[in-house]
């Protein structure tokens, strides 16, 4: 779904370089949005170059003619399009001079048709009050496609600048057009007041898909971070994103927000209606497994009361030996956590998992992992005493003596023969 949605991004984006309807480039709906990207910046080199003489000389004219009647030619004669074109090519300082004399409403339409790589000295010196008058216009008409773009050469003055013409809805949706990850973090730490805004916005116009789009789109500290906003709002809210989530089908783009949400925000997401839905979990399970985000789901699951737990670990358990093994070993780290899942079910399922684990040469450094707080695991195996096999429980008596768990070590050791 989010993958989708960043292709048709992009799709927008190709389409405004060619002067064409977007609907005209649904065919390239089965592409990546990198490839899109690629295409659309070889394109735009190659327009660029074709032109080049032909801006430079005009560039040239433009020096020879007083500032005003420059812009009076620019918007009487020349366009917006040719105004674009041209404003690489004239010097910095004198583009800005000129933009001064222009109507808000023209510079607006010439923005559209900018290439931020040409112009970006341009931009650079764009003054604050001719920012705020463009993205007034610019949000005005809902073109968040041409923010999106210009949005990662603008200086942060620049951004400062509009930013305030911009309600909390329109960040969001600025945010979704930005060309990459990193443009996408820089706006969310200018806005961070702002992100509860954000989030009531998302709620009350029902754009959880875009909220989830955007998540897909930054990295992991700031996706935490937004994740941890979310997780503090009213429950409504965070049931809203929740439900459009398992609507979506999108938790390929929430599972990886997991492994850096902080305890609360993981604790508050366990708890909610959806995530007790057994068919919610089983699909989340599925997801993790298929897309190699098993490590994802890890954090949230000692988070999630014993009918949750037994909902993954049905999932995890129809995996064969090989798959369990590997599963297990690649949640080394989480041994605390992965240990008690494996053998939530009891009967021919546990007996299973407790013999793959028997047969395991990393054994010993899964339960070197286990330290004194992990106070769940320790009730598990204990409670498995009676099922343990010969080495689980020698090497689990060592570890919990190391541990400074007489009580349990004494719990666990073998009894002697009468």
């Amino acid at each position: 779904m989010t993958t989708l949605r960043h292709t048709m991004a992009e799709i927008a984006k190709l389409a405004r370089v060619l002067d064409v309807d977007p609907a005209e480039l649904d065919f390239l709906t089965a592409q990546p949005a990198s490839a899109i990207k690629a295409f659309r910046d070889q394109v735009s080199d190659e327009m660029s170059a074709r032109d080049v003489l032909r801006m430079q000389r005009l560039a040239a004219a433009v020096k020879l003619v007083p500032k005003p009647i420059a812009a009076l030619v620019a918007e009487k004669a020349l366009g917006p399009a040719l105004t674009a074109a041209v404003a690489g090519a004239v010097d910095p300082v004198r583009a800005v001079a000129i933009a001064e004399s222009l109507s808000p409403k023209f510079l607006a339409d010439a923005t559209v048709l900018l290439d931020p790589k040409r112009a970006a000295e341009v931009i650079a010196r764009v003054p604050d009050t001719m920012a705020a008058e463009v993205a007034r216009e610019l949000i005005e008409r809902g073109d968040y496609l041409t923010m999106g773009r210009l949005a990662g050469a603008m200086p942060e003055s620049v951004l400062w600048a509009a930013l305030p013409q911009a309600a909390d809805s329109d960040i969001l949706q600025v945010g979704l057009h930005l060309e990459d990850s990193s443009q996408a973090e820089r706006l969310l730490g200018m806005v961070t007041d702002r992100v509860p805004g954000m989030v009531a916005a998302m709620y009350a116009e029902q754009k959880w898909a875009d909220a989830i789009s955007l998540l897909d789109i930054i990295g992991p500290a700031e996706r935490a971070r937004m994740a941890d906003i979310v997780a503090q709002q009213e429950d409504e809210i965070l049931d809203g994103l929740l439900t459009a989530v398992a609507a979506l089908d999108a938790w390929d783009a929430l599972l990886p927000v997991a492994a850096d949400m902080a305890i609360t925000g993981l604790q508050r997401l366990a708890q909610r209606p959806v995530m007790h839905d057994p068919d919610t979990l089983a699909r989340v399970s599925d997801i993790s497994l298929t897309q190699g985000l098993w490590l994802d789901l890890l954090p949230l699951v000692p988070h999630l009361d014993q009918a949750q737990q037994h909902s993954i670990a049905t999932r995890v358990l129809a995996e064969d030996d090989d798959a369990l093994r590997a599963l297990i070993l690649q949640g080394t780290s989480h041994a605390p956590t992965v240990l008690p899942l494996a053998v939530s079910i009891p009967g021919p399922s546990r007996t299973r998992v407790l013999t793959l684990l028997e047969n395991l040469p990393e054994l010993d450094s899964l339960v070197d992992l286990l330290d004194a707080e992990h106070t769940a695991a320790w009730n598990t195996v204990t409670a498995l005493d009676a099922e343990l096999p010969d080495r689980c429980r020698k090497l689990l008596v060592v570890r919990a003596s190391t541990c400074g768990l007489a009580d349990i070590a004494e719990t666990l050791a073998p009894q002697p023969a009468r």
